[in-house]
């Protein structure tokens, strides 16, 4: 969806809709969560049933999530121009707002709950953690191999991202109900019982979340980061298509840069707990900083000072038969600048593990922190809230990307070889990229600073609760220990 959805519908190679306004389509697309995110967090939180709170959403919104990815790129229709109430228009932007409707529908019923269960799971700071990051280094490894899928389908004379997209989507659509079955089979939900039986309205509920000011700090470090990131998603096929002239080569980009962000995983986690998970998340924002601003220098760079990088060089060690082979499907194709682009991707690339896990479980505390101290379970509230802020921040990252490209006279449907594109352009291409999405990174910096929620402080709430009396059987008794239970 990130990767795939511009190139798919705007690209050349694809459906060849207009970038700018297939931009504020997925902008318009996003406003119906404001209503569903609070609606689906409150009923779930407070929900009941023989199988748990969170499982039954998770098993209705995964069809509806599939229906709509099945829709978007497995079965469209035919797109041509259409005139309705005296207007003329591609029908391809309405398939594509109705498709990413049933999506985005899908997505809100069953992630939500999704994120509130793993939440839930433990009451240990470091504990915590961990959870995240094993889900989100799963998630990237859900990535990697779609990541790999594009480089072997590339030998199967499949280059097009139209030709990955259908193949990726084929694949998820048969793999996913296997695991989320086992999900809503293995993993338990733990018993939860309110300390204040109190039912709160939806309305009031949301109001007291917001008025939780360490959330509030929270969502502007999460909104900000997000737009860099989409920003990235959105025109990261174009980058390669257009600046480095190695859109064929596209899925040979994502495979190691996925990863790198698997591998440096369990180095921030085992540095935020050393220095603190928002101290880690610092540390991490000023090293995919560091390595984005190489990005527009390798843009504007010549191709002949990546000459030891190209294929042919590196590869010469093989058997000739194997290397002439190899070498005609590389022909035409500049790959010395591109391979030197993943090299440095890949250092950018090993910070992204910690700026998804470790924001996750910082919000997980949050959460656990207002249980603690209200009585109630408000989880689904609160990842109600950071689900709306999330999906809204990708809106607006995606619409700002494609409009300020296009502002910037970039041409998607143009030839990348004998582009009709300008240097200038190309470099503001670029810039949009990397640099300004990392700015947008660099907002959160004085937020996390003195962040108040530390292991420590999480550490006395939870004694503080048991040495009052109000502790019960859900909730476990502090960890004095280092070592997670």
């Amino acid at each position: 969806m990130a990767v795939y959805l511009t190139p798919v519908y705007a690209g050349a190679d694809g459906y060849g809709l207009s970038l700018a306004t297939v931009g504020f389509v997925l902008f318009l697309t996003r406003w119906p969560d404001i209503i569903t995110d609070p609606i689906i967090g409150f009923i779930s939180d407070r929900t009941r049933t023989r199988w748990g709170r969170r499982k039954p959403f998770v098993l209705i919104g995964t069809p509806i999530y599939a229906i709509g990815i099945w829709m978007l790129f497995v079965d469209p229709i035919e797109f041509k121009e259409v005139t309705w109430l005296g207007l003329t228009f591609n029908n391809g932007y309405a398939w594509l707002f109705f498709s990413l409707t049933m999506i985005y529908l899908g997505s809100t019923i069953k992630d939500l709950p999704y994120r509130a269960w793993g939440a839930e799971l433990s009451a240990n700071y470091n504990e915590r953690t961990t959870i995240t990051s094993w889900r989100e280094g799963f998630g990237v490894a859900g990535a990697l191999i779609s990541a790999f899928t594009p480089a072997i389908i590339f030998f199967m004379g499949f280059t097009r991202p139209i030709d990955a997209a259908f193949y990726l989507s084929v694949a998820m659509l048969l793999l996913m109900p296997f695991l989320t079955l086992n999900a809503l089979v293995v993993v338990p939900e733990f018993p939860v019982r309110d300390r204040v039986k109190t039912r709160i309205p939806l309305i009031e509920s949301v109001a007291l979340v917001l008025r939780n000011k360490v959330y509030v700090r929270y969502i502007v470090i999460f909104t900000f980061s997000g737009i860099g990131a989409t920003m990235t998603n959105t025109l990261s096929f174009f980058f390669v298509e257009h600046v480095l002239v190695a859109g064929a080569l596209y899925g040979f980009y994502l495979a190691p840069y996925f990863v790198s962000q698997i591998a440096a995983i369990p180095l921030w986690l085992k540095l935020s707990t050393k220095i603190g998970k928002h101290r880690a998340t610092m540390v991490a924002i000023g090293w995919y900083a560091f390595w984005a601003s190489w990005i527009p220098a390798i843009a504007i760079a010549p191709t002949e000072w990546f000459e030891a990088f190209r294929i042919q060089h590196l590869l010469g060690w093989l058997p000739q038969s194997w290397f002439n082979n190899l070498m005609a499907q590389f022909e035409g194709i500049e790959t010395g600048k591109f391979l030197f682009f993943i090299i440095v991707m890949c250092l950018k690339g090993s910070s992204i593990g910690a700026l998804a896990a470790l924001p996750q479980s910082m919000a997980a505390d949050i959460v656990d922190y207002d249980t603690r101290t209200s009585g109630q379970q408000r989880a689904g509230a609160y990842f109600a809230i950071g689900g709306i802020v999330g999906k809204g921040a990708a809106a607006i990252a995606v619409w700002i990307a494609a409009s300020l490209a296009v502002w910037g006279g970039f041409d998607q449907l143009a030839d990348p070889e004998n582009t009709t594109n300008s240097w200038g352009t190309l470099l503001w291409l670029a810039c949009l990229y990397s640099v300004i999405p990392a700015l947008f990174k660099f907002v959160a910096m004085p937020f996390l600073w003195n962040w108040p929620l530390t292991e420590e402080v999480l550490a006395d709430v939870q004694k503080d609760i048991y040495e009052s009396g109000e502790g019960d059987e859900t909730l476990s008794p502090p960890d004095t220990s280092q070592q997670t239970r």
